[in-house]
């Protein structure tokens, strides 16, 4: 009767279509690609928006780091393209120069010469819109290179817990964003929160991935609107699921979920997280933050 999934829009760009097709409500849990709302497409809902992650990686730039010069790049996969050109937008028009504005293949293995181009235009701050391995190889590169940045922001996989495990020292002072992860619940629900990670922990061994929250908090929903048709005393069908999610309004660890008409969710919030002292912690923004930034990274 329905459908939860797709971690990129690679998968869930496919998905969405053959869901619109068979008239199957698809909750796709990290989906970027704007595109794929503006489609008409009324089975199609998702629980993360790109308009977040450029509210949060541009908000620190401007408020907190007070940066001039920025360089920018990003792997060429739909999210990650329109994010660059959107955060580029953003800072050109509060008046800072972005210096590097480079894509780049996935699984590129050398960054020396864009990294020498970071360097050379003596950009203060790099924003990394690419994936967790693509963010070790970098921050590894930039130091055998020397480039020295007062700040290494990564949009996606900076929040993994892997990235203090495989870096190290080297991590000290790095940036990310999440939703939500052990130790960051933007949700409010502490109780619900701690649950999901022992229950996590007892059934796989070990503490759930950030994005993990998203696929749960997906299910809640769909969980939901599952029982509000039931209660209507409607057959449960993929038009009644369907409209039961576009009136979903449900409180979860993630946040509350509830999505415009276009099924793109209205509350979803990303966070900036800075890695210090060998943890995570909030520095961005100010109202959910847990400790201040250190800028420049030492």
């Amino acid at each position: 009767m329905a459908l939860i999934g797709g971690y990129v829009d690679s998968l869930a760009g496919p998905i969405s279509e053959v869901a619109d097709r068979s008239r199957i409500p698809y909750l796709a849990t990290a989906s970027l690609d704007e595109r794929l709302t503006h489609r008409g497409n009324r089975f199609f809902f998702r629980m993360s928006s790109l308009a977040s992650y450029v509210t949060a990686t541009t908000g620190i730039i401007l408020e907190v780091f007070h940066a001039k010069n920025v360089a920018i790049l990003y792997s060429s996969t739909p999210g990650a393209s329109q994010l660059a050109r959107r955060q580029k937008e953003v800072l050109e028009r509060a008046g800072l120069k972005v210096a590097v504005f480079e894509p780049f293949a996935p699984g590129l293995s050398d960054f020396t010469p864009l990294l020498a181009r970071v360097r050379d235009q003596g950009a203060e701050v790099l924003l990394s819109d690419t994936f967790f391995a693509d963010h070790l190889l970098l921050i590894r590169q930039m130091a055998q290179a020397r480039v020295t940045l007062k700040a290494f922001l990564g949009a996606f996989g900076m929040e993994f817990p892997n990235v203090i495990k495989d870096l190290g020292p080297a991590s000290e002072g790095l940036y990310g964003t999440t939703s939500w992860q052990p130790g960051v619940n933007l949700g409010g629900n502490a109780k619900e929160s701690q649950a999901f990670i022992e229950a996590f922990k007892q059934r796989f061994g070990g503490e759930p991935a950030p994005l993990t929250m998203h696929g749960y908090a997906a299910a809640k929903t769909l969980g939901k609107a599952l029982s509000a048709v039931a209660a209507s005393g409607k057959a449960i069908s993929g038009e009644t699921l369907r409209d039961a999610l576009a009136q979903a309004d449900v409180q979860t660890p993630l946040g509350r979920v509830k999505f415009d008409e276009r099924g793109d969710p209205l509350f979803y919030e990303r966070v900036v997280i800075q890695i210090q002292d060998g943890r995570y912690v909030v520095v961005y923004p100010k109202d959910h933050a847990t400790a201040p930034a250190r800028y420049p990274a030492q």
